[in-house]
């Protein structure tokens, strides 16, 4: 094994890029079940570190399930653990869980810090919508490396990013209004469009998004004044927009006068990302960012940033037909999270986890198939012997959870033939990992061999 390579490709102290170089190589083949691993003083002589730092590592390969110990005779690559769960869950796009019990030491850390520091009846009776002064200063921080400096008059903390879409849609338009979209979208807007009686019209794209001449042209035939994008590491194809294709829309906003919903989730889990729209066009975009995605779903908190057009009290008034408030005791908590750091330090985790599963989707899957892997999920073309619903039914009887391509189709729209690969939600790496190969090797098999009929 080239262990200086793999330990340089890897995420945070050395004993854990140790770790994670173990994990690759069981992944990619390079080691496999019984094999002899090195002597942990050899290999702090050849890594040049000091013993302690390797004796760490092992220590957590243990942990992890990688590493057998034998005492005199050494330690050796473990054989897989058999999964017994019924469902490995591909489906639904979560944040992958940090390895070890930190995210529930810092959940009672911060509750204890809210309990003792604040009034308890307060945290449990009816608040004014749209957030506190502590509310807004943590939204103001979480939103800094997106936005920069924002100023809080003109933020609204929401009950998750489906609740700040919504109100945005009746903020923003009237029942039948046009709303323009892409030819997938997430499915949070299906709903939410269907239910409040919103016109979706598809935007052509291209291999960098949706097209500004585009764009232009069926804003004005149709009369439209919203858009809706999701540029980063979009839902469901994992792409994301060039800042020179940005610039262009952003151009395009300006000119046209239209209002851009920027949903933006996963922004802080793609590396390099480009500035968002709503730095380029800040007078024409709404901007939610949402904890659920990068963090954990059971922080479901969002923050909206609105433009000077746009009234915040139009926006607090349509909230309060969503979602009158959002539970105080969760604000609280996730503001003292941001405040104290610990939703950083959360993050980092976070990242350092979701792209080690990345790693292993574009290990797994096969290249010819997979078309973009970003944030937390894959999108992947579906080989001719398949639908997209043929082989999410198929996947399911052998226990995986994939999403096709329809459930982020709008109506009257081609259904393509792909499906959506979540990495966030199998409770482990070799979870995943097994996932992904069994599901690679369906894909590659004729539908009558699985057992379903195309």
């Amino acid at each position: 094994m080239q262990w200086n390579t793999l330990i340089a490709d890897g995420h945070g102290p050395i004993y854990l890029r140790i770790v994670q170089a173990l994990e690759r190589a069981v992944w990619s083949g390079t080691l496999r079940p019984g094999a002899r691993l090195p002597a942990q003083r050899a290999l702090a002589t050849a890594l040049g570190v000091d013993l302690t730092t390797v004796t760490r590592a092992f220590t957590e390969a243990r942990k992890r399930g990688l590493v057998d110990a034998r005492g005199p005779l050494g330690s050796f690559i473990a054989p897989p653990t058999v999964a017994l769960d019924q469902l490995v869950d591909l489906s639904m796009n979560l944040p992958p869980p940090p390895p070890g019990g930190e995210v529930a030491d810092m959940l009672r850390r911060g509750l204890s810090t809210v309990l003792t520091r604040s009034d308890a009846g307060n945290l449990m009776t009816y608040h004014v919508g749209g957030g506190s002064r502590a509310d807004h200063l943590a939204a103001q921080q979480w939103l800094k490396p997106m936005l920069g400096k924002v100023d809080s008059d003109r933020l609204v903390v929401t009950e998750g990013a489906q609740a700040a879409l919504s109100a945005l849609l009746l903020a923003l338009t009237d029942a039948g209004d046009t709303i323009l979209c892409e030819p997938l979208v997430y499915p949070g807007l299906l709903h939410a469009a269907r239910v409040l009686q919103r016109t979706l019209q598809v935007v052509a794209c291209d291999e960098h998004g949706m097209r500004p001449d585009a764009l232009r042209r069926q804003a004005r035939a149709s009369g439209a004044k919203v858009v809706y994008l999701n540029p980063t590491a979009q839902n469901p194809t994992a792409h994301t927009v060039p800042d020179a294709r940005r610039a262009q829309l952003a151009e395009v906003l300006r000119a046209q006068d239209l209002r851009l919903i920027e949903d933006d989730p996963y922004w802080l889990l793609v590396d390099d990302a480009p500035a968002p729209l709503a730095r380029l066009a800040p007078q024409h975009t709404c901007y939610i960012a949402t904890l659920s995605k990068c963090l954990s779903p059971g922080l479901h908190t969002a923050f909206v940033h609105l433009p000077d057009g746009v009234s915040r009290q139009g926006m607090l008034d349509a909230l309060r037909a969503v979602n009158l408030m959002a539970p105080p005791l969760m604000n609280a908590l996730v503001t003292q999270l941001i405040l104290d750091g610990s939703a950083t330090a959360l993050l980092t985790r976070v990242q350092n986890e979701a792209a080690e599963r990345r790693y292993l989707a574009q290990s797994a899957l096969s290249p010819t198939l997979l078309q973009h892997c970003a944030g937390v999920h894959a999108w992947c073309r579906v080989p001719p012997q398949w639908t997209a619903a043929s082989l999410t039914h198929a996947a399911r009887l052998q226990g995986l959870g994939i999403a096709s391509s329809s459930a982020f189709t709008p109506d009257g729209v081609a259904i393509q033939n792909a499906v959506r690969i979540s990495l966030g939600a199998a409770a482990s790496r070799q979870e995943l990992h097994r996932a992904l190969r069994q599901l690679d090797q369906l894909m590659h098999v004729a539908a009558g061999q699985a057992g379903w009929t195309v």
